[in-house]
């Protein structure tokens, strides 16, 4: 099975309606051609494969398992009919099913790099990333332009926390393929996410850049209120303010922020404009009920590493 089509497994690319047309007439073309071949020569596994490869292309994946079923049946250590029949039961959400024919697949060529990116790929999505991530670093040292796989891995990364190594399969992602889907909306998330580490062991200083990478390629209200809390604690007040103001201009209920916004004009000798807010968030917050209550609240930031 080709690389874009085990690719669609992971990712679905919106097209526009004519170019959807004009893909089923082809797909419904190529069945019936294989179809053609096949029945000249039923006993070819091969021929199967190129037929169940067509259904797969036409979404038609009940047909596409049924003849690569038959090709197993007729050569059972065919590696590639494993493989794809491990994409088609990926595609259909029959997760052991898939593993196990991707195992299989394995099993006769190690070095299949369809079939350790598809195990690969599985496995992270079902939380077993720690052995996910060694076959999907397999495949890109078997294929180091192989896009799906290096995105999945960065994400695998981060979701075990170890958001350099994320940080640097999303960059070179990025890099060489900057309208990857999800790309640097996930880059955006590990940048985030090692700011906040960062910010969490004492180095506020070093976090702001992190933060600023995660804003440039996503503009969020909690990075940019995250930002204003590493300033804060770097006793930079003017700085603070404004990453608070823009945090608000944002997202005008991110309570938070509108304390802190009016917690740092309280200190900067802003009595009045910190009181405009603190009204506002007491507002928002029905359990405040006076202005001193919304000054004296506090908040967990714990919520930002979820």
């Amino acid at each position: 099975m080709s690389r874009a089509v085990a690719s669609a497994v992971v990712l679905c690319l919106a097209a526009s309606a004519a170019a959807k047309e004009g893909y089923n007439v082809w797909a419904k073309e190529r069945i019936r051609y294989q179809k053609e071949r096949v029945q000249k020569d039923p006993y070819n596994p091969e021929l199967r494969v190129l037929l169940a490869n067509a259904y797969f292309e036409d979404q038609s994946y009940a047909m596409a398992a049924g003849q690569l079923e038959e090709a197993l049946e007729l050569e059972p250590g065919y590696a590639e009919a494993h493989c794809n029949l491990g994409v088609v039961r990926h595609a259909q959400a029959r997760i052991a099913e898939a593993e196990e024919h991707y195992r299989r697949a394995l099993e006769q060529d190690s070095t299949m790099v369809e079939a350790l990116a598809g195990l690969g790929t599985l496995l992270c999505a079902t939380g077993e990333q720690g052995e996910g991530i060694g076959y999907l670093e397999r495949t890109l040292r078997l294929d180091p332009g192989r896009d799906d796989a290096r995105y999945n891995l960065g994400v695998a990364y981060h979701r075990v926390q170890d958001y350099r190594r994320s940080i640097s399969h999303l960059e070179s992602l990025v890099e060489r393929r900057a309208d990857h889907p999800g790309a640097r909306r996930a880059l955006s998330q590990s940048y985030f996410a090692r700011g906040l580490t960062l910010l969490e062991a004492g180095h506020p200083r070093q976090s702001i850049a992190f933060f600023h990478r995660s804003f440039a390629l996503r503009e969020h209200a909690d990075v940019i209120y995250a930002e204003g809390v590493a300033y804060l604690r770097l006793e930079d007040l003017a700085s603070a303010r404004k990453a608070f103001a823009a945090a608000v201009g944002l997202d005008s209920l991110h309570v938070p922020a509108i304390h802190n916004l009016a917690y740092v004009l309280d200190r900067s000798g802003r009595p009045e404009e910190a009181e405009r807010w603190y009204q506002l968030e007491a507002r928002l917050t029905p359990q405040l009920h006076r202005i001193e209550a919304a000054r004296n609240a506090e908040y967990d930031d714990s919520y930002l590493f979820e």
